[in-house]
């Protein structure tokens, strides 16, 4: 009998399917098949216990449980599911991170902000990536955040690049309306006649 607190390991345990454990999985049920051959009178009860009863006897079966070894082969093995992905995630990861610094790539007008500690943003995969995980709350607010990053804000510059016909200048005077001014030198930044996410990319 075995007494456990979770089913699901124990299911997990003796099932031969492809899933993270299935190195070990696949090594119990070969040990169990050569002790079921042995006798068929051999069976395995597996006997649910909530842990919250801390019942003196389960502790003793854990315990006991515990002890048990079971061989995955002589070396550690590095071919589970959880091992390759983990080893293809960091491969795309450096390459993304290696490719992100080309100009070609990120694009001429691509904004690079900054981590807290001073270090270069890069992309990530972790609750969205480090854009999403910002402005995700509101499609409207990443929309907006997009543009601004790309260098498709509705600036004085971005009117002067695509020859639209609207002003280019500053109300503050500035000859150019660039994003750069708008973030860290207008002294109207804050006014309504500027985005609001200009002034939430600023805070960054």
């Amino acid at each position: 009998m075995v007494f456990t607190d979770s089913m699901g390991s124990a299911h997990r345990a003796v099932d031969p399917s492809v899933h993270s454990g299935q190195a070990f999985s696949l090594s119990v049920c070969r040990t169990l098949q050569e002790w079921f051959k042995a006798d068929d009178l051999c069976r395995i009860t597996f006997v649910y216990v909530l842990s919250a009863l801390r019942w003196d006897i389960h502790g003793d079966a854990h315990k006991y449980v515990t002890k048990l070894k079971v061989r995955t082969g002589r070396r550690k093995t590095d071919n589970s599911i959880d091992a390759l992905r983990s080893r293809a995630v960091h491969s795309v990861l450096d390459l993304w991170s290696s490719t992100f610094q080309d100009p070609t790539y990120q694009g001429s007008e691509f904004l690079e902000l900054q981590q807290p500690d001073g270090r270069p943003l890069q992309p990530s995969y972790l609750n969205g990536g480090p854009w999403l995980s910002t402005f995700g709350h509101s499609i409207t607010e990443f929309a907006r955040v997009c543009r601004c990053i790309t260098g498709h804000a509705p600036i004085g510059a971005y009117y002067h690049c695509f020859k639209i016909n609207e002003p280019h200048g500053c109300t503050c005077g500035a000859a150019l309306q660039s994003r750069q001014h708008v973030l860290f030198c207008c002294r109207n930044r804050y006014s309504v006649h500027y985005p609001r996410f200009l002034g939430d990319i600023a805070s960054l």
